[in-house]
């Protein structure tokens, strides 16, 4: 029964947030932090319901009320009646009702660079090494595996695009980000409008200039604000950081070179400032010890970053 209650609450909140002329984003917000399993619930039916009316026979005499889901191709503006809206919210095991997704995966090999672009006139560009799961069915959803990605977002305020990586959830606000997965570290930086980072019940939100590191579980976001110049710098072949780890920089080398880059443990906490051009250490990759302030050993076709003897 209180999972059932939890329901037509998650559902009530869908109705009025997809209202056009919502405006209690306050209340919206008090009452996913009051417990930390309404967001899961909320994101649940948002991104189910609209599926489900197309099973659910249409009342003869509807009583209109505006509603827009939150999740990609199911929020098309649908007008439901409460009598609708009732019976969805307390329909049992309504996740086996969802429509088939349509997935499929895009992956690039080490050293290249890819751009997709979306059905929906999106974009998205792919560092080396980087696995991006998309779904033929609905444009405005995506999973970064991992890797780096550019997202270049075509802005539709009724149907957000959301972008799940690790533990967290992106979703656009009129957007160009930048996020990289490496193992269960998460970096977004955003370079033009802004994004909401949600995980659980918490939503962060990063406008551009802004950026935020997370682990699985905990997030923080950047002290310092970012050259909104130097996100997505990587596509065109320099590597910009702002104290960024040699461990992290050591991975990105990898992905962009197509060489194994290690960092010893004693440096790889060490912050890095500054910009790379990949070209020059594809040239020469002995370079990385110079502009890293590090010595760089090979190994034959890898390379280990250790502190200078």
């Amino acid at each position: 029964m209180a999972k059932q209650t939890n329901d037509i609450e998650a559902l009530d909140w869908v109705v009025r947030v997809g209202d056009p002329a919502f405006d209690d984003w306050g209340a919206f917000q008090a009452w996913l932090e009051a417990d930390p399993d309404r967001a899961a619930r909320y994101h649940a039916l948002s991104a189910d319901v609209d599926d489900m009316v197309g099973l659910v026979p249409p009342d003869a005499n509807p009583a209109p009320i505006g509603f827009a889901a939150s999740n990609g191709r199911r929020r098309r503006g649908r007008w439901l009646s409460g009598a609708l809206a009732a019976s969805l919210a307390l329909t049992i095991g309504y996740a086996a009702l969802r429509q088939d997704a349509d997935p499929y995966v895009v992956e690039t090999a080490t050293g290249s660079i890819r751009t997709i672009a979306l059905a929906d006139g999106s974009s998205v560009t792919l560092g080396g090494a980087t696995r991006l799961t998309l779904d033929r069915a609905d444009p405005r959803v995506a999973t970064l595996d991992r890797g780096q990605a550019m997202f270049e977002i075509r802005h539709d305020a009724r149907d957000p695009f959301e972008v799940s990586v690790g533990d967290r959830k992106l979703i656009d606000v009129g957007t160009a980000f930048d996020v990289k997965r490496t193992g269960d570290v998460t970096r977004v930086v955003v370079s033009e409008g802004a994004v909401d980072v949600g995980a659980g019940s918490r939503l962060i939100r990063l406008v551009a200039g802004q950026g935020l590191v997370a682990r699985d579980g905990v997030a923080a976001p950047a002290s310092s604000k970012i050259d909104v110049s130097s996100v997505g710098a990587w596509r065109s072949g320099t590597l910009a950081y702002a104290g960024a780890p040699i461990g992290e920089v050591a991975g990105d080398l990898s992905r962009s070179l197509g060489l194994r880059v290690t960092a010893n443990r004693s440096v790889a906490t060490r912050p890095f400032y500054g910009a790379i051009v990949v070209a020059d250490i594809r040239r020469d990759p002995s370079r990385m010890a110079v502009l890293l302030d590090l010595d760089a050993k090979r190994h034959g076709d890898a390379w280990m970053l250790t502190a200078k003897p």
